[in-house]
């Protein structure tokens, strides 16, 4: 066992605060330099002996770091000419998408990606089925929230469309339905036809068409909590993806489902089911101008756009909520990493507690899962790491130099002092 390892295990058996299972990989010029996998993708409190590991072929529902994958299936669009990153996106949507507090102003796929739209998650922004998002934005729908899903005026401060950053997961799931809309498919099948096969990967944002090594591979995400609340003594408590290898049945009315109505079903913002390895696959589009190991999904301009700032936050100016200080600066559909220190606002994003590498990428949280894929694109080097569960509440385990949690600067610290970036 190397020192990384060590520490890596360490941190998965802390005291008070373990973790149910942990992938690392480790990426840089053309080869994978380090793989890591530790602890359990599933836990059987009856039989210690039924438990799995975590191995290079789990694959993790790995939360918001899908939406790099969304961004990259809109801008496939955007090339094709089907889309303009500045037209008004109701004319794609075919009803027409407005803040009533705004009512007069666009909003646009640009501002749908860097999360200045001026949309909200509010308490829900997963619908069912069933339920056309078209609905969810007037007055009568019961999923309205009183207006939740749109910010208000705010005395000096300027939240319209395109001034305001405000970290949005709705957002994303319009951008699901402009995807079907433009394509008449369903947004699962759209991605894994024009952005996962292309790149090699077998994953999907539809758990049912995984492949059967990918059904019997998924980990479950984990809590430790005990009637519903965070108990670090508690046994570990499923969240998501408890399939012991079975393939969960198509949900009623799929069949008759017509793309366009309802994006935000198959999670554009976070259902991506994929192996730590083949996000690495990902993080090749970005560094190889479009091009992954196995094809081009986009072309060097485009990926070179995405990777432009085109908001960064200005603690004078108040121009954005920068989500506890971890956001700080955003592309398309990517974060972008300032290395700022704390300041009056928040705590900074330095991914160690010195001077840290402006690393590209994003990061995920649900469900009791952390994860973060990162990345410099000049150097063609990054990492990958997936926590499928974390032992303790992670808002009483918060970083010790940054908005991070205490696990992952752990883990970004073991990562970096073994392979600088």
């Amino acid at each position: 066992m190397n020192d990384l390892d060590r520490r890596l295990s360490a941190i998965l058996q802390t005291p008070g605060a373990d973790l149910a299972g942990l992938a690392v990989v480790v990426y840089a010029a053309g080869r994978i330099h380090y793989e890591g996998y530790f602890g359990h993708r599933l836990i059987d409190l009856d039989s210690a002996a039924r438990a799995l590991p975590v191995t290079p072929e789990t694959k993790f529902r790995v939360a918001s770091i899908s939406k790099i994958v969304t961004a990259l299936a809109i801008m496939q669009l955007v090339e094709r000419g089907l889309l303009d990153l500045d037209a008004d996106v109701s004319d794609a949507l075919g009803w027409q998408l407005r803040n009533p507090h705004w009512p007069q102003t666009p909003l646009t796929t640009r501002m749908l990606l860097t999360h200045t739209s001026s949309l909200r998650d509010g308490e829900q922004y997963a619908f069912p089925l069933a339920t056309a998002l078209a609905e969810v934005f007037r007055p009568d729908s019961s999923f309205y929230e009183n207006g939740a899903h749109f910010a208000g005026s705010v005395p000096l401060t300027d939240h319209a469309p395109g001034q305001f950053f405000s970290y949005c997961n709705l957002g994303f799931g319009v951008i699901g339905a402009l995807i079907e809309r433009l394509t008449g498919e369903r947004f699962d099948l759209h991605v894994d036809r024009h952005v996962l096969a292309p790149l090699g990967i077998d994953a999907s944002f539809n758990v049912r068409t995984l492949s059967d090594d990918g059904i019997r591979n998924l980990a479950v995400l984990y809590r430790r909590q005990r009637d519903g609340a965070w108990d670090a003594e508690a046994p570990w408590c499923a969240q998501a993806d408890d399939l012991r290898g079975v393939r969960p049945a198509a949900p009623a009315g799929l069949e008759t489902y017509l793309p366009g109505t309802n994006g935000v079903f198959f999670s554009p913002q976070g259902g991506l089911r994929i192996s730590a390895l083949d996000l690495v696959e990902v993080m090749k589009v970005f560094s190889q101008g479009g091009q992954g190991t196995g094809g081009r999904i986009l072309q060097p301009a485009t990926v070179q756009q995405m990777l432009t700032e085109h908001w960064r936050f200005d603690p004078i100016l108040g121009n954005g909520d920068p989500y506890g200080g971890l956001m700080r600066a955003w592309g398309l559909g990517l974060h972008h990493l300032s290395n700022a220190p704390a300041d009056a606002v928040a705590p900074g994003d330095r991914i160690v507690a010195g001077v840290s590498p402006h690393l590209w990428g994003h990061t995920g949280d649900a469900y009791g899962l952390l994860s973060a894929l990162l990345f410099d694109p000049l150097h063609d080097a990054g990492f990958v790491y997936i926590i499928n569960g974390v032992g303790r509440d992670p808002e009483t385990y918060k970083g010790e130099y940054s908005a991070f949690y205490r696990w992952e600067e752990q883990i970004q610290s073991a990562i970096l002092d073994a392979f600088p970036l």
